[in-house]
């Protein structure tokens, strides 16, 4: 543990035993209170202008911070749009790419299974005033439409590595969650017949995993011309999945365009997983 974690620490142990000593029976509507209160906004400034994150932990805070540094390419991607395009955010965790994508003029549709990480990104929406360019939906997209459980390795605010419909990592081991939601999944095609929402013009996907079943449920959507661009984040160390990935994406008219590799210095596991950009083939 480095000495500053370990003095945060101290301090946070040493403000918790004071507000239960001065407090007594009032102490937890004390730290109620002061957690609304201490929960930080933080601001990034962008070239779309100035967003705003609801920071209530430390992941939340991280991933605001790295906004502009963490997936360059998906920022760059985003820049690749017309105006007023429709951007699909598939695993949209808080929401930082959902909440670019608006502010740079696109409209978007994020969805997000876990009810912690729904939480903090509709705070952000609200934050923002984003909520007539951004719709925010707590589903998880499938092969199948069914009712089924969603499986979280973490329960953090801003936590990933998370699935729908088995216990297992991005890799296909299984794990042992730390908790299980009741969840509805659909797959995309079943979802924009039933209810035709705003059409993707990009969708970006990331779901720690599970990115063949919900492409494997949309090569209607895929093959539909409308769709200009994806961006998905694939394991390049799962041979026959990434086959059947690519696979399905050009049997639909797209090609890849670009793999965006990890940066020197990832784990030997993280540097297999990266962001693959495909576009709709030209006949």
């Amino acid at each position: 543990m480095s000495l500053k974690r370990w003095a945060f620490n101290t301090c946070s142990g040493l403000l918790k035993g004071g507000i239960k000593l001065i407090g007594g029976q009032h102490a937890p509507t004390i730290s109620a209170s002061l957690a609304e209160l201490l929960s930080p906004l933080l601001t990034q400034e962008t070239e779309v202008g100035a967003i705003r994150f609801f920071c209530p932990g430390r992941l939340p805070e991280w991933r605001a911070r790295t906004l502009l540094t963490k997936e360059p390419e998906t920022l760059e991607w985003i820049h690749s749009f017309q105006a007023n395009d429709t951007m699909w955010d598939v695993g949209a965790n808080v929401g930082v790419y959902s909440l670019y994508a608006a502010r740079a003029g696109a409209r978007v549709v994020a969805f997000e299974p876990s009810p912690s990480n729904y939480y903090v990104l509709s705070r952000n929406l609200e934050i923002n005033e984003l909520e007539e360019r951004v719709s925010a939906l707590c589903i998880a997209f499938h092969d199948r439409t069914c009712l089924d459980s969603f499986f979280m390795v973490n329960t953090e605010l801003g936590a990933a590595l998370n699935s729908f419909g088995q216990a297992v990592d991005c890799s296909g081991r299984d794990v042992r969650p730390a908790f299980k939601q009741a969840m509805l999944g659909y797959s995309i095609d079943d979802f924009v017949n039933e209810f035709d929402p705003p059409f993707p013009n990009h969708i970006k996907i990331d779901v720690d995993g599970n990115e063949d079943k919900v492409i494997e449920g949309a090569t209607v959507t895929l093959a539909d011309p409308r769709l200009k661009t994806l961006l998905v984040e694939l394991n390049t160390g799962l041979d026959s999945y990434l086959q059947r990935v690519v696979a399905l994406l050009e049997d639909a008219g797209m090609v890849l365009e670009r793999e965006c590799t990890q940066p020197e210095g990832a784990s030997p596991e993280a540097a297999q997983v990266y962001n693959h950009i495909f576009v709709r083939r030209k006949d």
